[in-house]
This record gives C-alpha cells, sequence and structure tokens, in this order.
C-alpha cells in the first residue's frame, strides 16, 4: 500500500494532469522552457495524532499552476476547478480522504521577475484522514 502522502501525490498528479496533460505536471519548477499552461508541486505534509481509538492524520499539498501573462482567468479556472473536484472524493488509493475546506485556498499572483509576465496560481489543500 502507498503511503498516505504519496498517494495524495499521485491522485493529485492524474487531476493535474487532466487540466494540461502529463507532460506538462512536473514535481518540481522546469528550469528549462516548456509550454504553458503547467504545474508543478511545492510540498507535502502529513501530520499524525494520536487518540484513544487510534490514529487520525490530516495532510496538506502545495501546488502551483502557471500560464502566460494573457491567461489569468485560465490559472483561476485550474485552481478553482481542481478544488471542486477534489470537495467530490472520498478516497485516495484506500485512504479514507475528505478535504477540509477551511484551510484550503488558492491565490492567483502575477510573476514580474520574468519577462513577458506570468500568472501563477498557488493551490493550499489540506485533506483530513
Amino acid at each position: 500500500m502507498k503511503s498516505l502522502e504519496q498517494a495524495i501525490h499521485d491522485k493529485l498528479w492524474l487531476l493535474s494532469a487532466g487540466f494540461v496533460g502529463n507532460k506538462n505536471v512536473f514535481e518540481y519548477r522546469p528550469m528549462t522552457e516548456t509550454a504553458y499552461p503547467f504545474i508543478d508541486f511545492q510540498d507535502f505534509q502529513t501530520n499524525f495524532d494520536g487518540t484513544k481509538n487510534g490514529l487520525t492524520a490530516t495532510a496538506s499539498a502545495t501546488i502551483n499552476v502557471w500560464d502566460t501573462e494573457d491567461n489569468r482567468k485560465k490559472v483561476s479556472d485550474i485552481c478553482n476547478d481542481l478544488i471542486r473536484q477534489l470537495l467530490t472524493m472520498r478516497e485516495f488509493y484506500g485512504y479514507p480522504v475528505s478535504l477540509k475546506m477551511s484551510d484550503t485556498n488558492f491565490r492567483i499572483i502575477k510573476d514580474t521577475t520574468v519577462k513577458p509576465y506570468i500568472w501563477r496560481g498557488l493551490i493550499n489543500l489540506e485533506f483530513l484522514v
């Protein structure tokens, strides 16, 4: 069985590929030119709590959606649609999972460190397991 973190990673990869194609999903920000839009994974964290009835966990993931200066709406749509898909899911590879909306959010940021400018959607996801 996959670890909880790996199960979340793999499910997010699968969903992300549905928006941008499998060749445009990356473990890290690509350092060479790539087609837009693309998605990269920033970080994952799992926290465990022991209870008298067993073990509970929360897991978080941060992913980035990138697109060109003219495509802000596309970045916003991908962020919103990804969260909406995750809301309907109850299981990732054998783990009972639900999205914790109170700690899930996204921001749209204009990256002015490159020319032409690009848009970044920074998605913070929190899961209850």
